[in-house]
């Protein structure tokens, strides 16, 4: 193993941009597809990966996570996902994780959505008590779902909000629904102690993020790549800390932004804007955060302190109360020197 890999599989990471539903590998999808008996049933998780992992754009990459979901039945079909995906995260040393959780796709399959969250943040506590991991979730609204579907949303997010749940989101296609029609959701969120992560600029204009920004009031951006393109955007992120989600390997499995060694990334820290690193849909892309940031290492020439600034940066754009923020961040600043002392 490089020394820079050795560093980075020992480096404290939060992951904040992480979709339950994207976690799905092409192993659980084979299991899944066995226990409902659906048109899958019949091939090899290799044949599944080989068939189905794979996309031409985004729109192709959204047709096969609406395949994903469709096997996603129940609490414990997500329960056993939850599980899988905490193994791989305590692996990889990640001491903070905010979960992307949308209600609205089993809503739409028939499935209780609140039953399967209730589930999840038990499983969550049960983790948080047993491990160094803390779970916190984000319910995301689906955009192309429309507004009822998103008030739905809030309604849960808010009854369940001390239990661990802590943003309301919005993704889906950023080409689908106007950002202004979910205004009113976005300030209830808010207005209750909810924090507000908003899909922008992944594949859409700059402009989406700016009404992310000014009109849902965001807290944190997924995503955002597209900022590179307004020099005022990026100044603004930079002067008001709203972090940018990116996730290097998803630009580059759905089309948004093909090489990685050209992904705005570089730009973008270059500029002093606030950046963390995620998998997004690990399982979908067949990546993990180690690998992100070796990635990033490698492709952008990050040094092990810029590796470890971006690690902060996990912590200081996570959506947690200002005691929790500064509990972790001196447990991760304390390991960081642990780790620099070694060297």
């Amino acid at each position: 193993m490089h020394a820079t890999d050795q560093f980075i599989a020992r480096l404290p990471k939060a992951e904040l941009h992480l979709h339950l539903e994207g976690s799905v590998t092409p192993q659980q999808l084979s299991r899944l597809s066995r226990k409902h008996r659906t048109t899958l049933a019949d091939k090899s998780p290799e044949e599944i990966a080989e068939l189905s992992f794979k996309y031409d754009d985004f729109p192709a990459f959204l047709s096969f996570y609406k395949t994903i979901c469709e096997h996603l039945k129940g609490p414990d079909d997500y329960a056993e996902v939850f599980d899988d995906l905490v193994e791989s995260l305590i692996d990889q040393k990640v001491l903070y994780a905010e979960i992307i959780y949308s209600p609205s796709i089993p809503w739409r399959f028939g499935s209780d959505a609140a039953a399967i969250l209730e589930t999840l943040l038990g499983r969550a506590a049960e983790v948080g008590q047993k491990t160094d991991l803390q779970v916190r979730w984000i319910l995301d609204c689906v955009r192309q779902f429309g507004l009822d579907a998103a008030n739905e949303t809030v309604e849960l997010g808010l009854r369940l909000h001390d239990q661990g749940v802590v943003g309301l989101g919005l993704g889906g296609d950023e080409n689908s629904i106007p950002m202004a029609e979910f205004q009113p959701v976005f300030q209830r969120a808010r207005a209750n102690g909810l924090y507000a992560h908003v899909h922008a600029g992944e594949i859409g204009e700059p402009a989406q993020i700016w009404d992310a920004l000014k009109v849902l009031g965001a807290n944190r951006i997924g995503h955002g790549i597209q900022a590179a393109r307004d020099p005022e955007l990026m100044a603004y992120l930079k002067t008001h800390a709203i972090a940018l989600d990116v996730c290097l390997t998803s630009n580059l499995m759905t089309g948004a932004w093909r090489p990685v060694s050209s992904n705005p990334f570089g730009l973008l820290h270059s500029r002093g804007v606030p950046l963390t690193l995620n998998t997004d849909d690990p399982g979908l892309f067949k990546t993990n955060l180690n690998r992100e940031y070796g990635l990033a290492a490698r492709h952008f020439g990050l040094s092990e302190a810029d590796l470890s600034y971006i690690s902060l940066q996990g912590i200081r754009s996570a959506f947690l109360p200002h005691s929790d923020k500064m509990s972790l961040m001196q447990r991760f600043q304390d390991e960081i020197h642990n780790l620099q002392s070694l060297g």
